[in-house]
């Protein structure tokens, strides 16, 4: 008899093994637990997020017994400094969240002692469903801490109304930003036919550089503080390719959003993450106070060359501060809810985002959108997800503040360098300017 009671209870944790042994409940609706939230979609009071968190709370975390206390809403280069702040205790700082929205940077801040790690939440099925290049960008030490929620690459979004203008006086089209070549001889001729706008205003032109650079085949672009390497050929190649239309007045970088230069015609087309579709204003208002519909129009960023097309991978994931077995319970069920494959379809396209699973992006190829400028930014998020590769990097809170130093020093100097250009001055003695700028950050 006691030889079959043990092989009974082997046969048993066989079984729990394989199908999963489910332990009571620590929820519980009468007694509902609460998780505080900060997040990073959008300071507006209809925040894509924050109507997705009171349909949960009124539903799934009602049914449940959970709520979801949205605390702070800041954006991805804030988070950082916050979550030091709270987790040092400064004087005055917020407790730390129960979820917050971030970067994996951001969950090596926390540490993985103190993070969920959502391996042990999901099951390795569910997980295999997200895109694998989406899901290395959320590990830890071989441990997915920093769970895919949206993810964002860098997109072209052009002033439809004014490129028809441009087009039919110059017979430039659609296909002559393919390249980064061809987008630049585009701006040398829009240029001259706007008067001296610039084409292209850019959000983030280091990241157009470094992209640059990789796809020339560049090893060692970071120097050992993480800053760039300005000895490195490839990197100041792709620094002199980008800087030198910049100079002339072809291109530019923006005071931190390039949707305000394109929607108040300061420039044709806002080089940016796709998630700044959230922000775009369906209106242009032009200096002289006219104005005119916008006809937003999303290109693919362009390629280095024919044969070097690559992605940059950016948007942050869902991070949870580990406390009790109750509130892990309890982010769970969110978690789950979160990126169910229809929920999260409908949160991405709201907020310009890309798909996070693989089921979902098969099926965006059949998704019919009611206007043409959400159809026209998912067409080329899907061509892009198809051909191009992706990158990622992680950008450290520290570097991204050297990045904005660099921008402010750039948009400072920009008109000096743009008239001593006019003037015949040689262009490479300025573009050698500008790299003593960058390299003085280091």
């Amino acid at each position: 008899m006691k030889k079959v009671i043990k092989y009974l209870l082997v046969f048993g944790l066989s079984l729990c093994n394989l199908y999963g042994c489910s332990s009571k409940s620590l929820l519980d609706k009468d007694n509902p637990v609460t998780l505080t939230m900060w997040h990073v979609y959008g300071e507006q009071a209809n925040s894509p997020m924050n109507q997705l968190i009171a349909e949960f709370n009124e539903t799934e975390g009602k049914d449940k017994g959970i709520i979801i206390n949205v605390t702070k809403i800041t954006n991805a280069s804030k988070i950082g400094s916050e979550l030091e702040e709270s987790l040092s205790k400064e004087p005055g700082a917020d407790p730390m969240p129960d979820l917050y929205t971030g970067h994996i940077h951001n969950a090596k801040q926390v540490g993985l002692d103190k993070s969920i790690v959502w391996n042990d939440v999901f099951t390795e099925k569910e997980i295999s469903n997200f895109v694998d290049e989406f899901l290395d960008a959320g590990m830890l030490e071989d441990k997915l801490v920093d769970l895919p929620l949206s993810k964002s690459t860098i997109v072209l979004f052009m002033n439809g109304t004014q490129f028809e203008k441009f087009s039919n006086d110059t017979a430039v089209s659609l296909n002559d930003f393919d390249t980064w070549n061809q987008t630049f001889d585009v701006a040398e001729k829009y240029y001259e036919w706007s008067n001296g706008k610039p084409l292209l205003c850019f959000d983030y032109l280091l990241n157009s550089i470094e992209s640059y650079a990789i796809a020339l085949g560049s090893k060692h672009m970071y120097n050992e503080n993480g800053w760039y390497n300005t000895d490195d050929k490839e990197f100041q190649e792709a620094f002199r390719t980008f800087l030198e239309p910049l100079i002339k007045g072809h291109i530019s970088a923006s005071d931190f959003y390039s949707s305000t230069e394109l929607t108040t015609g300061e420039t044709l087309i806002g080089v940016s993450s796709s998630a700044a579709y959230l922000y775009l204003n369906d209106i242009v208002t032009y200096p002289d106070n006219t104005t005119e519909p916008l006809n937003a129009i999303a290109l693919p960023y362009p390629k280095a060359d024919k044969d070097h097309a690559l992605m940059t991978q950016a948007g942050v994931g869902l991070c949870a501060y580990k406390t009790t077995e109750q509130k892990q319970e309890a982010a769970s069920v969110f978690a789950h809810w979160l990126v169910e494959p229809k929920r999260n379809m409908d949160f991405v396209i709201q907020a310009g985002y890309m798909l996070v699973t693989k089921k979902a992006f098969k099926n965006l190829k059949n998704e019919k959108f009611e206007d043409k400028e959400t159809q026209s930014l998912y067409n080329t998020l899907t061509e892009m997800k198809s051909d191009y590769t992706v990158i990622s990097r992680e950008v450290p809170n520290a570097i991204s503040r050297k990045a904005y130093a660099f921008y402010d020093q750039v948009r400072s100097h920009q008109q000096e360098w743009q008239a001593r250009a006019n003037a015949g001055e040689d262009i490479d003695e300025i573009v050698d300017e500008a790299m003593n700028i960058l390299k003085s950050l280091s």
